[in-house]
């Protein structure tokens, strides 16, 4: 059990790139220590990419069960969370200590930007591809306005949104 917890608390800390860089250093590790065939991790991997969450997580609790039940898959999960967790209590406390520093609090709009960027980019990729009807976006524009003016009723409107949006595009056809 310990032996499996360090494998994955290892894999977790040193591997950079998110959970699809790990993959293969948890089948290597994992085949190598002989707790795992290779044809076992990929049956397992197939079912970690079906499943909704992190793929890191996914793996570490599919593949802990198969080696040691729900205590390795306990074992695995707890293995592959502790080091992200510990780096972002860590790196948020030298932030927060530093916040005052103009560089830092620099780097902190610069990232935040680069984010926004992302997501507006990921948004614009997604409705690329999407039919739209013109109430339709005036419903998210008016959403947003709203959850600018109210945060408080942001799950609500969130929700009355889809509820718009269900009711609006039942039996729409994306091919019309």
């Amino acid at each position: 059990m310990l032996k499996l917890f360090f494998i994955f608390f290892r894999i977790s800390a040193l591997t950079l790139g998110g959970g699809y860089a790990m993959v293969p250093v948890m089948m290597k590790s994992l085949s190598s220590s002989n707790l795992l065939e290779k044809d076992q991790f990929e049956k397992i991997l197939v079912l970690a990419q079906s499943l909704p969450g992190p793929i890191a997580f996914n793996l570490a609790w599919l593949s802990g069960k198969q080696i040691n039940g729900v205590k390795g898959a306990i074992v695995s999960s707890i293995a592959v969370l502790t080091p992200p967790f510990f780096s972002i209590i860590l790196i948020s406390s030298i932030l927060k200590q530093y916040s005052d520093n103009p560089y830092v609090s620099g780097f902190i709009k610069g990232a935040y930007a680069s984010l926004i960027g992302m997501i507006a980019g990921l948004l614009i990729q997604i409705i690329k591809g999407t039919k739209f009807k013109f109430y339709n976006i005036l419903v998210i524009v008016l959403a947003i306005i709203a959850i600018f003016f109210y945060s408080d009723l942001t799950i609500l409107i969130f929700f009355l949104s889809i509820l718009f949006f269900y009711l609006t595009n039942k039996g729409y056809d994306k091919n019309d």
